[in-house]
């Protein structure tokens, strides 16, 4: 760290001379003017305002493979890390394999367009303006897309869904999202204090709901996994002797994530430990009933493991979530 001493100038402005190197990378000159934003800490962050009129920052990635979801990572992680415009481009004309992978990340990641194209690159640029979707509007949207995504996996214990892969690989895709959209809002907030000043919030803020967006992106995957598993049971032995003790289990374990969200929203310390005692309760519970399924039979084990395995992973979620929770409301209470 570069230490400076500060000057008391006219007898009652205090000053601190910039580092040159500094002002040299933030291109600015005398007579611009800088920001200042207070951090929680204690500390000052320091912006320049020309930072306003800056262009888009670009990144562009060089292709030396054809493999489209490689090129598809490539965009999601410079997304992610803050590029307004990415430019994909190759030596070769882009195969019709890379323009999909190009064309599926304009759909699935928010605010992302394909701005230019030609036969060796195609320009995608994010339109998002921050203040117009809060994390907070993207976390409940998550939230209910999740929510959503389990009572139709419950429903399953009773009744046949018509091409229910589809609808919840829709809603998967919707919910990663979202999930991209707070990460990259998240990194942008850490960088720049006039993006944390917009949100209205701060990092240690920003960081819960962002571990809160995560644990919901993962539920959901298990929510899809949960489908799959109790579609492939229901018929079998497992119909007569456990399936109504697993549906007992997935319901409360859906229940206890709808909680644990609930008590972040509502910064609710009691409720929130109160939901991890549940949580911790209900593995013992979840562990005899496991134990009486090894007594299946043939590939009904293997169905029967699976499904309790995504039910386990959502009642573990739903104490994490309680767990940042109690951080939220530490952070929010200074």
């Amino acid at each position: 760290m570069e230490l400076r001493k500060i000057q008391l100038t006219g007898g009652s402005s205090y000053t601190v001379t910039l580092p040159k190197e500094w002002v040299d990378q933030a291109a600015l000159k005398a007579g611009d003017v800088v920001g200042f934003n207070s951090q929680a800490d204690g500390s000052i962050a320091i912006y320049p305002h020309a930072r306003f009129n800056a262009e888009h920052a670009k990144y562009e990635a060089e292709l030396t493979a054809e493999d489209p979801d490689a090129n598809f990572r490539t965009i999601v992680a410079a997304y992610l890390n803050g590029y307004d415009v990415i430019v994909i481009r190759s030596k070769k004309p882009l195969s019709a394999a890379t323009r999909r992978a190009v064309r599926t990340a304009s759909k699935r990641i928010i605010g992302i367009q394909v701005v230019e194209e030609d036969a060796h690159s195609v320009t995608l640029q994010d339109f998002m303006d921050p203040k117009e979707f809060h994390v907070d509007k993207g976390l409940r949207r998550m939230q209910t897309l999740c929510r959503n995504m389990q009572e139709d996996a419950l429903k399953l214990f009773s009744e046949r869904l018509d091409d229910f892969e589809t609808v919840f690989n829709e809603r998967d895709d919707e919910v990663d999202s979202l999930f991209w959209m707070i990460n990259k809002q998240y990194h942008a907030i850490l960088r720049d204090p006039s993006y944390a000043q917009k949100m209205g919030l701060n990092a240690n803020q920003a960081l819960n709901y962002l571990m809160c967006a995560r644990l919901i992106e993962r539920t959901a995957d298990h929510a899809a996994r949960m489908a799959e598993s109790i579609a492939a049971i229901r018929g079998d032995k497992v119909q007569h002797k456990l399936e109504s003790r697993i549906e007992k289990q997935a319901r409360k374990a859906v229940q206890l994530f709808a909680d644990s969200l609930l008590a972040f929203h509502k910064q609710d310390i009691d409720m929130a430990n109160h939901i991890i005692g549940e949580a911790h309760a209900f593995k013992t519970v979840q562990e005899t009933v496991m134990k009486e399924s090894l007594s299946l039979g043939g590939e009904s084990i293997l169905h029967v493991a699976l499904t309790l395995e995504s039910i386990g992973r959502t009642a573990a979620y739903a104490a994490d979530v309680a767990e940042t929770a109690i951080n939220h409301r530490v952070v929010m209470a200074h």
